[in-house]
């Protein structure tokens, strides 16, 4: 009996063993099939090189068309604006115009400051400008004193000067362009009775030289200047000259 017993309780011991092996592998397993750095990778298909060159020409077929329509996009936004700006100058065209015809605008020219200034009806500063003033200071009293007047006029002819020349005297003889673009000529008559006269408001030919004493007795603006006032005033617009 007790050999018989001791024969049992090896058998069973073989047999805890052998569950105890296999229950180890059984998990093992188990674990190697849920650790995914062990799974086989899925390597991609390779392709060809007709498949690499169609996909290469597809995408800059892509990029090609995303640009035209960008630039088609760009071009209509910048047509649009320049449409808008054109309409829009047209406009303030028509507003200056009318106001002029008005006589909406006025002129204001301070000699000691060297500047012409724009008026609308309200006294308030539409545009600024450098001017150039007679070589001499005071009053103007006659002909050839190379003085500005001072006093309220008016302007009495605007003329197409760009073809105009004169002789300052200096020995360069005829200057052509000594007027600008435009003369803009005020009437002086009830001031000077006659005794002189010729002043007026135009371009130059020195275009540098502004905010000085430098002319016969008239008043030089920038050729640039003497145009964009041009649109503002008429004959019959005031012009005030002081010191």
């Amino acid at each position: 009996m007790m050999k018989t017993n001791r024969k049992f309780a090896k058998v069973t011991v073989i047999l805890m063993a052998f569950l105890m092996l296999f229950s180890t592998a059984v998990i093992t397993g188990c674990t190697e099939e849920d650790n995914p750095k062990d799974k086989p990778k899925v390597t991609e298909t390779q392709k060809t090189p007709e498949q690499l060159a169609a996909e290469k020409k597809a995408k800059e077929e892509a990029e090609k068309k995303a640009k035209a329509v960008a630039e088609k996009k760009e071009k209509e936004a910048a047509e649009k604006a320049k449409k808008e700006a054109e309409e829009k100058a047209k406009k303030e065209q028509a507003r200056i115009k009318q106001n002029a015809d008005q006589k909406k605008y006025s002129v204001y020219i301070k000699k000691s400051a060297f500047t012409l200034y724009l008026l609308d009806d309200k006294k308030t500063v539409v545009k600024a400008y450098d001017c150039t003033i007679g070589k001499n200071p005071g009053q103007k009293q006659k002909r050839g004193d190379m003085k500005t007047p001072t006093g309220t006029f008016y302007v009495d002819e605007i003329c197409d000067a760009s073809g105009w020349t004169h002789d300052f005297g200096d020995g360069k003889g005829e200057i052509k362009g000594a007027y600008g673009p435009w003369f803009i000529s005020i009437n002086t008559d009830e001031m000077s009775k006659g005794a002189w006269g010729g002043i007026g408001i135009h371009g130059t030919h020195l275009p540098n030289l502004m905010r000085a004493r430098a002319s016969e007795g008239c008043i030089r603006l920038q050729n640039q200047n003497v145009k964009e006032l041009k649109q503002y005033v008429r004959v019959g617009t005031k012009v005030v000259i002081e010191e």
